[in-house]
């Protein structure tokens, strides 16, 4: 396993005097875990470094001062507008121990449906919980589609073969049965239904008198 690592130091600032942190391209992070809780503050630029490279399943050693400890990436906030690095939130683990995690699922290969029918493949899971030692813990759960060969066809989540030393979290019976991804059949085009133009010459207009022609008087 590569290793990959991130320096960091203590905080004192808290609240709303963080933002002197960030002025200085510094941002302020957290760690919770077996160590418990502790307030740092990292390089915005090497944060940046490390979250491309680890993301939210690679382990990472923070070194501090006084410690180093594994982590993985919890939470990333940023700013709704500007996307501008708010904080991170760092979990703790041990290496020894299993934990749960959420990964991401990678659609690779070309669906033959997809070419000979226009299939369209449609996902309806995005990420799988397992289990593994932090180590173990995938980038990505990669499934390939190269087999979907008719309109209908899935791939179910029970059909994915995980990784050495990874599990499935549990799960019902019924949601191993859940499709990962269908190829649905093609999107028919609407046709629009064209509209005469009509000129107002051709419009009949209702009760209007004619030339030359009388008024009929009011039936009483």
């Amino acid at each position: 396993m590569q290793k990959i690592k991130l320096k960091a130091q203590k905080r004192i600032l808290t609240k709303k005097a963080v933002k002197s942190l960030r002025k200085k391209d510094l941002i302020p992070a957290s760690v919770f875990g077996i160590s418990g809780n502790t307030n740092i503050e990292i390089d915005k630029k090497e944060f940046v470094h490390t979250y491309k490279e680890a993301h939210y399943t690679g382990i990472i050693e923070l070194e501090l001062p006084d410690k180093t400890h594994n982590v993985l990436i919890q939470e990333v906030q940023t700013h709704p507008l500007s996307s501008e690095l708010l904080s991170v939130s760092f979990h703790e683990v041990s290496l020894t121990e299993k934990i749960n995690a959420n990964v991401p699922i990678e659609i690779v290969g070309e669906a033959p449906a997809v070419k000979t029918y226009g299939g369209v493949p449609f996902e309806n899971i995005q990420e799988i919980e397992i289990i593994s030692l932090p180590q173990d813990i995938p980038n990505s759960i990669v499934v390939d589609i190269s087999g979907l060969l008719e309109i209908g066809d899935s791939i179910l989540l029970k059909d994915i073969k995980l990784p050495e030393g990874v599990e499935f979290a549990p799960m019902e019976e019924e949601e191993l049965e859940g499709a990962i991804i269908t190829i649905s059949p093609p999107q028919e085009e609407e046709i629009e239904e064209e509209v005469e133009e009509v000129s107002p010459e051709d419009v009949e207009v209702i009760n209007e008198k004619k030339e030359g022609e009388e008024e009929e008087p009011e039936k009483s």
